[in-house]
């Protein structure tokens, strides 16, 4: 089999930076273009020393006829409202396309107006994408030319929830979840926020039930759930560079005793090679999952109380991580490759 053609537009950004040092491990990736918005013309080694060597590409303009010409799939790493004017362009031009930004990611442009405070400048091809979240819609993706590839907040919650949600374990109108974000989280762009002295020995809560992710995890949950799904949603940011921990207070419909819903969890998942169910007396922790495309799920049964823990990487299995496992899912390969 030959390699595939690979570019990555918005390449410069954190999750560019990490979909460009996984594909230089992939097997079955040639990177051929890595657009930029800034720096063109600047090897890409410049912008990140570290791959002085490995990678050496220059960076090139976003030209939609030249990266159209030169790819097989194109991955989109542009800010949330940017990139719905531009991927209309690449569309129906025969390539697979996986977004990381959440411009794709509703079913209904009312909700992303909602939840962004801009009409969809693409409404028409909201349908013409698959939530690209490989543990639910996996059949959908091997079939799928665009993909919208959750982020780091749906993608740690979903996963905790999807199970008892699916199986009718847990109440749809309680659920509270507790979120702990890492300073990557924000993009590479300084903003004030992120500054060192105001988050360093620091611990905030922000845009609190106000998130634009809370009514993207809600639609997800909602389908699972098959019924509507009501979360409270309050995000914290955290000293940290990166790593997102979600603590989600749920209460149980009927009595379960823990070790049941634990063996419950684990024949769910037995089968994803990238979500572990942690063990009795083990609680997940960011340092666990730091650098690799795993999400990782306890839990603590106390009365009817079902406390769900997921950890993962903001910038692996939360962004850019998840987008080569989508890819290798689109592309018929082994879904661990290049992740392993």
């Amino acid at each position: 089999m030959n390699k595939i053609r690979v570019s990555v537009v918005g390449a410069s950004g954190y999750t560019g930076f990490e979909l460009v040092k996984i594909f230089l491990k992939h097997p079955m990736v040639e990177i051929t273009n890595l657009a930029v918005r800034s720096n063109v013309g600047t090897p890409f080694s410049e912008i990140y020393p570290s791959l002085k060597g490995r990678c050496d590409l220059t960076c090139v303009a976003i030209d939609v006829d030249r990266i159209s010409a030169t790819s097989d799939v194109i991955l989109f790493c542009l800010p949330h409202k940017t990139g719905m004017k531009l991927i209309p362009q690449f569309i129906g031009k025969g390539k697979k396309i996986i977004d990381l930004s959440a411009d794709y990611r509703f079913d209904d442009p009312l909700m992303y107006k909602s939840a962004y405070g801009i009409d969809h400048a693409d409404a028409e091809n909201l349908s013409a994408f698959v939530y690209g979240l490989p543990e639910i819609n996996r059949k959908l993706i091997r079939k799928a030319s665009n993909i919208a590839s959750p982020g780091c907040f749906p993608t740690g919650i979903v996963l905790a929830l999807m199970p008892a949600l699916q199986a009718g374990l847990i109440r749809t109108d309680s659920i509270v979840v507790d979120s702990k974000t890492g300073i990557s989280g924000g993009g590479k762009v300084p903003k004030p926020a992120f500054h060192f002295p105001e988050c360093n020995e620091n611990l905030t809560a922000y845009k609190v039930a106000t998130h634009q992710h809370e009514p993207e995890i809600e639609q997800e949950l909602s389908k699972m759930a098959k019924q509507s799904v009501d979360i409270l949603f309050v995000p914290h940011l955290v000293p940290l560079n990166r790593g997102i921990y979600n603590t989600i207070y749920t209460e149980l419909k009927m009595s379960v005793s823990p070790e049941k819903i634990r063996e419950f969890y684990r024949k769910y998942y037995r089968s994803e090679p990238f979500v572990r169910v942690i063990d009795n007396d083990r609680i997940p922790q960011i340092k666990h999952v730091v650098y690799t495309n795993f999400c990782d799920i306890g839990m603590v049964l106390r009365g009817n109380r079902l406390i769900l823990m997921s950890a993962i990487d903001n910038l692996i299995k939360g962004a850019s991580g998840q987008a080569v496992q989508n890819m290798n899912v689109m592309m018929g390969f082994t879904e661990t490759m290049g992740l392993d």
